[in-house]
């Protein structure tokens, strides 16, 4: 067997990046990585676009780099609109009815850190208002506080897309950096180098044979998806390919 060493120059010279999970052999991902890196020390906002589970939040702790304070994520699109502002900006006891509490809000949790916001495409246009002014003045009040508190961490976003009623203005504060990550379907041997450490290379190609033949475009698997990709991987392995759910 190789030394470690031989095994990491090997590696290197196959220019494959694999760091905090985001493995792949693509030139322009590896690309976008190292733009991740050059972005990481930076207090700027960030964009990041790609399908669902291409790894944008792997991207999105990577930007967070080495800050000291906490890498804090939201799905925007899991919440009520009612609720996004409560639980980005906290409240005080009191201040509504079923604030039994104060809370302190995710913009303090992320206080020195990195605030997530995920799935941002399709939100409301009074959430859209009210994330521009957070992002210009970095300010925000806590429900049923008078003062203004300053938000000491920082912004990353995240879409699949962005909808048609998104506004421009918002979309031009949070994109002087974007980061766009290629689905799968574009990067084939990128989805051969992830099942590698799961499969054998021959079942890995009949794997990747059947999603082909079974997959179609407007389905998730394996388009764009890495988590689904590993689910067929371990469906694969413990049940064998006539128990492949391609849903």
């Amino acid at each position: 067997m190789p030394s470690l060493a031989a095994q990491l120059k090997q590696f290197k010279n196959q220019n494959i990046y694999d760091t905090k999970g985001f493995i792949t052999q693509d030139p322009d991902c590896i690309a976008m990585l190292k733009a991740t890196d050059k972005l990481a020390p930076l207090d700027d906002a960030v964009l990041v676009v790609g399908e669902s589970g291409t790894g944008k939040e792997i991207i999105a702790q990577r930007l967070h780099g080495r800050r000291t304070g906490r890498f804090i994520a939201l799905n925007l699109s899991a919440m009520p609109d009612t609720m996004v502002q409560a639980e980005l900006f906290g409240h005080v006891r009191g201040s509504y009815s079923g604030a039994v509490t104060s809370r302190m809000g995710l913009l303090v949790a992320a206080s020195k850190g990195t605030l997530f916001l995920d799935e941002i495409g399709d939100i409301a246009p009074d959430i859209q208002v009210m994330l521009l002014r957070l992002i210009e003045t970095r300010l925000f009040r806590r429900i049923g506080e008078n003062e203004d508190t300053k938000f000491t961490g920082r912004f990353v976003f995240a879409s699949n897309s962005l909808g048609d009623n998104f506004r421009n203005d918002l979309y031009q504060r949070i994109s002087t950096f974007r980061l766009d990550i290629k689905p799968l379907r574009r990067r084939i041997k990128d989805a051969e180098l992830i099942l590698k450490g799961i499969l054998t290379d021959e079942e890995t190609k009949d794997l990747l044979g059947l999603a082909w033949k079974n997959i179609k475009p407007e389905q998730g698997v394996l388009m764009g998806n890495v988590r689904e990709l590993l689910r067929l991987a371990k469906q694969y392995r413990v049940l064998g390919r006539d128990y492949l759910d391609f849903r």
